[in-house]
């Protein structure tokens, strides 16, 4: 298997960040026109939820940024970021379920409406997206338990909410070809993840705040990490 798998390093995980970003970028975009061709409420969560793991990888991006070769004074200093890196991804994570919660109860209120336009091109897109996030998801999470790194997990996690997005488009896109009453698969599965990325994302500010206490609603920890 190769070196980056087995033994990634943090020049690995930086580049996996700007691959994150190239990726949900592309399906921020193809989500979004969905929507707008096809008024899917699933594919303008699935772009929304592509721009929100867009700032998850940016964040990422940011903590395992080193302009010089990565020596141990260099691998300290990116360390220190990693708690601030992990809460700013606890927090987009929140962004992220109230983004999907506002857009879901949107289609329910909508209740059913013609979907049958462009679903071959959903099909093609959401089954590409399985993929390529899934194989984000894998990476990150593999590299978050070598490296050790809280955020790169919660990263990990908004991958994984893209995954099932997707996955849930492309087999949405199928059923509704044959059985449109089943309209409302695509916002409950949406309230689901919802639900789920703010709980997540609530607990682990919790935590850093009241376990680990933290002073997460300082302006000094965040310039300068300092009361770690």
């Amino acid at each position: 298997m190769a070196r980056c798998w087995k033994d990634p390093t943090t020049k690995d995980a930086y580049r996996l960040s700007w691959a994150s970003i190239f990726i949900t970028v592309i399906a921020a975009i193809a989500g979004v026109t969905i929507y707008a061709s096809n008024n899917s409420s699933l594919a303008l969560v699935f772009g929304l939820e592509n721009c929100v793991d867009f700032l998850s990888s940016v964040v990422v991006l940011w903590r395992f940024f080193a302009p010089t070769k990565a020596d141990p004074s260099v691998e300290e200093k990116l360390q220190r970021r990693e708690k601030r890196a992990s809460i700013a991804i606890s927090i987009v994570l929140i962004m992220l379920g109230v983004a999907i919660l506002a857009t879901s109860f949107f289609d329910f209120s909508r209740g059913k409406e013609d979907q049958d336009e462009n679903l071959d091109q959903i099909t093609i897109i959401s089954f590409f997206s399985v993929i390529a996030f899934g194989t984000l998801a894998a990476f990150k999470f593999n590299y978050a338990n070598i490296l050790e790194s809280a955020s790169l997990y919660k990263d990990g996690l908004c991958s994984l909410i893209g995954t099932i997005l997707a996955g849930t488009l492309f087999i949405n896109s199928l059923i509704i070809e044959e059985f449109t009453a089943l309209w409302w698969i695509d916002p409950l599965v949406s309230l689901a993840c919802g639900i789920g990325a703010i709980v997540l994302g609530s607990f682990h500010l919790y935590q850093a705040r009241y376990k680990d206490n933290l002073p997460i609603f300082s302006y000094q920890w965040w310039a300068l990490s300092q009361g770690d």
